[in-house]
């Protein structure tokens, strides 16, 4: 019985499965337009689930009517991520549709994420990263050790931020060495080819360079991005370490350096040791050579005793003469030994010790002079005084407080 007037043949013809729909749903989204694009909205539903893989829609609102696409992001692609979107995030999302069969259900599966209103330049820096990556300058073949004990340090930075007083004052407080610096802007349209020309010109004159900045945006830290910065990182014979940003921030500098440090700060303790320690090993050295060439000595005089008690008595005599002519000439050996390797840890120490005496900023004091500071700053050349201006002459047993009464240019001795 028909109950709806139509025959039931003509309603076997247009009946379809749930699986023949669900392909054809399939092959209708699987097509080259929907295959690597960029799409734009807000972030609504966020989720992240325990395994690492993100969950989330995408809002737009449009003609009074709420639109919304759900979206996967798996856990390989999600670690990569520069920043943590969130719900109300506008964001750019690269990807793919793709369709689960099964349940007749498509998504949007995203490969990379990146805030709106930073996409171009964003795809701009990914695109570098992989053509600078294929030139090898990422390799970490490429890397050059770091020296150990460094003598001038080079610093491309700009000459009054906070990054440069960083690095000084690790510097000064561990290790006080030369310490030269090559001044760029570090972020502006044309900051890019400053900070390469300054790394080429300090390039080959110091032991170790330091590039870096202190913290800043996505947009302030752009110009370690581009490719004329990375070029001539990567082309340095002197070894680099960057130091862009702080611990989360990281540019194509960082990756083509010798070294990445998370701070300005940290990129000085890398470079140089800490000379407290290096006193502290000295000691333990000096110790335990002492130690070795006495237990030496012990083991030699107890080896002719026992000689001596298991000779018999005819012999004794010529057997004790020939031991302590061996030990004679064992003491002699022993001792030349000793006194020349203490010899050579003492030049060591002496050598170490003048090192850091003419690094010692208090030195020139006891010699007779005296440093000059305004305020905080030091004090280097007639030029930075002027009339009347109140400054410190710091002496070795004190200081004095003093007022400039007339300012000359030229030697006067």
């Amino acid at each position: 019985m028909d109950w709806f007037g139509t025959g039931s043949e003509e309603k076997k013809e247009s009946v379809l499965t749930v699986y023949e729909i669900s392909s054809t749903i399939s092959r209708l989204l699987d097509d080259y337009s929907l295959k690597g694009v960029w799409v734009e909205g807000e972030v609504t539903n966020f989720h992240r689930h325990t395994s690492g893989h993100l969950y989330f829609s995408l809002l737009e609102l449009k003609n009074k009517k709420t639109y919304l696409i759900n979206c996967a992001m798996w856990r390989s692609c999600a670690i990569e991520l520069e920043f943590s979107p969130k719900n109300g995030s506008s964001v750019r999302v690269y990807g793919s549709v793709e369709v689960y069969e099964p349940h007749g259900k498509f998504q949007f599966i995203v490969r990379d994420i990146i805030p709106c209103g930073e996409g171009d330049k964003h795809i701009l820096v990914a695109r570098w990263k992989e053509e600078l990556s294929l030139l090898g300058y990422f390799d970490e073949s490429r890397k050059k050790p770091l020296p150990k004990y460094p003598a001038k340090i080079g610093v491309v930075t700009a000459s009054g931020g906070a990054a440069i007083k960083d690095i000084e004052n690790v510097i000064q407080r561990r290790y006080p060495v030369e310490i030269i610096i090559s001044p760029t802007s570090v972020q502006g349209e044309t900051a890019h080819l400053q900070i390469a020309q300054a790394l080429k010109k300090i390039d080959g004159r110091v032991d170790v360079i330091i590039i870096g900045r202190g913290g800043g945006s996505f947009e302030d830290l752009f110009a370690f991005n581009h490719p004329d910065v990375v070029t001539a990182v990567a082309e340095c014979k002197t070894p680099v370490v960057s130091a862009v940003g702080h611990e989360i921030d990281y540019s194509l500098c960082d990756f083509a350096a010798d070294v990445r440090a998370p701070t300005p700060s940290a990129a000085a303790e890398i470079v140089v040791p800490d000379r407290n320690e290096l006193y502290r090993e000295i000691r333990v050295y000096k110790k335990m050579l002492t130690g070795t060439l006495e237990n030496r000595l012990y083991s030699e005089s107890h080896n002719l005793e026992n000689l001596r008690l298991h000779i018999s008595r005819g012999k004794f005599e010529k057997l004790v003469n020939t031991q302590y002519e061996r030990l004679d000439n064992l003491s002699v050996r022993l001792s030349k030994g000793i006194y020349m390797r203490l010899e050579k840890e003492k030049m060591n120490l002496d050598a170490i010790r003048s090192k850091l005496d003419f690094s010692d900023p208090t030195m020139p004091l006891k010699r007779g002079f005296c440093m000059i500071k305004s305020g905080d700053s030091l004090i280097k050349t007639a030029s930075e005084l002027k009339k009347g201006q109140n400054v410190t002459l710091h002496m070795s047993d004190g200081y004095a407080d003093a007022d400039i009464m007339e300012v000359y240019h030229g030697k006067k001795l």
